[in-house]
This record gives structure tokens, sequence and C-alpha cells, in this order.
């Protein structure tokens, strides 16, 4: 019989795992596949950096950056330097050392898929491809595509998940961050280098719209990078929800839970999700250790809920086309009044 089970050892299961191990509590984390390197940049806000200062003394190598170039849809460009530092990882070492971290603490990794999640009573039976496991509580944090939301509540419909794809490259190690917005589509084109790779990859906030998204991308390292070597490719789906109201539907009850990209948290402009995985790993921790999983859905909502609800608000807003030339343009303008502008 297992006590906690967690279906998915990305940040918010691994960090979710931490935390109960600290408190006496040891979970088993189910996941094939952790680590693996994540398609996407990287990127580790200052934000997150404040609300969970072990970020910044992870030993692993990243980079640090202070400034970002914007390019607005019409090709405008200007520099943003920032107030604070956001740190570059490779998706890859930071999952390992968040799994790592959980397992120092006393948690266990199973290395199987679940495959299939059934209430029996009280409990819960795992199918994994190897074995069958009982367990009294259940933490779905397997991603976009979530097995455990399935079974659960709902799945994320098509509208409210994005798409993302791109490559890793290794020829921009001193390439500044770009962030390039689309004039086809919401969304835009990233240039992020980290310790030993760059990722350049492209975004949109609607599967709908992902029609001629690979031959944006490659038109623009063809333009600014003619003779990069592309070292590997992806695609993947990220949660982008559309409307608040899909969030009336609880995403806890007395023994489970969805947390991370499973339960739809991703910041649906900006795409970053490890703010909120990690605040949910641990408020759903704490849930557990205070026997009040039913009161997580309250938790998050609290914490960050009215954030994430305005973001979800705006996003068509703050995608008009109108709208990112008149932002990029007054940045630029600041800037050249104030050299020293940061953000």
């Amino acid at each position: 019989m297992i006590q906690n089970a967690i279906i998915g050892g990305g940040p918010a299961g691994a960090y979710c795992a931490c935390c109960l191990a600290e408190n006496d509590f040891y979970p088993v984390i189910f996941d094939h596949s952790h680590p693996r390197e994540k398609p996407c940049g990287g990127l580790v806000s200052a934000l997150a950096q404040k609300l969970f200062p072990f970020l910044k003394r992870i030993p692993i190598e990243h980079r640090k950056i202070n400034k970002i170039f914007l390019i607005s849809p019409s090709g405008n460009q200007t520099c943003i330097w920032l107030r604070n530092w956001i740190l570059v990882f490779s998706r890859l070492k930071l999952d390992q050392y968040l799994v790592d971290r959980a397992i120092e603490k006393g948690a266990e990794l199973i290395k199987e898929k679940v495959v299939a999640l059934k209430k029996k009573g009280n409990l819960w039976q795992l199918k994994t491809t190897r074995h069958t496991y009982i367990a009294k509580i259940v933490i779905g944090a397997d991603g976009v595509n979530s097995l455990a939301r399935r079974e659960i509540i709902n799945p994320l419909t098509r509208k409210d998940k994005g798409l993302c794809l791109g490559y890793l490259v290794n020829e921009l190690e001193d390439q500044d961050v770009t962030i390039k917005y689309s004039p086809y589509r919401k969304g835009f084109i990233w240039v992020i280098p980290r310790a030993q790779n760059t990722s350049i990859g492209i975004s949109t906030t609607e599967i709908s719209t992902s029609r001629g998204l690979k031959k944006e991308l490659d038109m623009f390292i063809q333009q600014n990078y003619p003779n990069i070597k592309k070292a590997s490719s992806w695609a993947a789906l990220i949660p982008n929800v559309k409307d608040p109201k899909i969030f009336g539907t609880p995403l806890a009850g007395t023994n489970w839970a969805l947390i991370g990209d499973a339960g739809g948290h991703v910041d649906p402009i900006s795409g970053e999700g490890i703010l909120y995985a990690l605040l949910d790993g641990e408020l759903a921790a704490q849930a557990i250790a205070e026997n009040a999983l039913n009161q997580f859905d309250k938790m998050w909502k609290e914490t960050y809920g009215i954030n994430l609800f305005t973001a979800i608000k705006t996003r068509k807003w703050i995608y008009k086309k109108p709208v990112l030339e008149l932002y990029c343009k007054s940045l630029k303008f600041l800037s050249t009044i104030r050299p020293t502008f940061i953000i």
C-alpha cells in the first residue's frame, strides 16, 4: 500500500515529493521518462527565485541574464534591462536536481509509466506497464495530457492548449536572449542561450493557428542564423487556458489533486510554468500534511489565482498587433531617454 503516489516527476511532482519528504511523508513518484530535456528555454524568473531561494544555490551549470531584446511584429527592436537576474537552466539538469533532491530526502522513484488509474472505494489503483499498485492519495503531475486529469475530472480540451516547436543548437553561446512577437499569430519566437546550447523555438497560444509554424521559425533562422547546425528538434503541447471558468471545476478532492501542467497552471501570455509548478508542489504537500488535501483548490487560488485569471483575461488583448507595437515602441522610447531603463 502506497500512502502518497505522485504521477509525474517534473518540477511540480518532484518538488511536491521533496516537500512531503521534508515533513516525514515519504511519497512514491511514478515516472518512466524524467529527467529529460524539455522543449523550452529554461528561464527561471526573478519572482520564482524570490519565492524559492534554493533556485539561486542549485549547484548545476546555468546562465544569468539581465537584458532581453524584444522585437515587435513589424520588426522594431529594443533592449530591455532587467532589475533582477533571470536564471537559465537546462531543463534536463534542473529536473534531475529536483528529482535527486526528493530522493535524497526519502522519496522513492519508480521508473514505470502509469497507463491506467481507477478509484477503488476510498483507494486508487494505479496500473503501470509492469505492475499494479494501490494508493491512498494520488497527485496528478503528469503534464498537459495528464492521464490523472482525464480519469479524475476531464482533460484539457484542444482549445485550452498551445503548441511550441523548435531546435537546440550549439553555436550561439554569446547570443543575447531575444523575443520576437509573431506578425502572423498570437505567439512569439525565442532565442535563449543556455550553458551548453541554445534553444530556438516558436509558440502559438492556439493550436488552430499553428499552420505554418515551423516555416515561420525556419525563415527566422535562415534570415538571422543561416549557418547554425541544429542538434535536435522537438514539438510539444502546453496548457494555455482561454477561460477562467474552467477552474470552476475543483482540482482537488479528499484524496487527490492535480498540479502544475496537469492543473492547467501555465501563464497564457509568457508560457511560464516553473513558478506555478513549484507553488503547486509546495501547496499540495502542505495540504496533505494538514490532512486537508481538498483545500488545495482554495489554496492555489488564494496564492496566485488572481494573477493567472488576469493573464487569461488579458491574453487576447495583449497579443493584438497594435498593442504589441505600442508596447515595444514605448519601451524603446523609454530606453532612449533613460539609457539605464530597467524592468
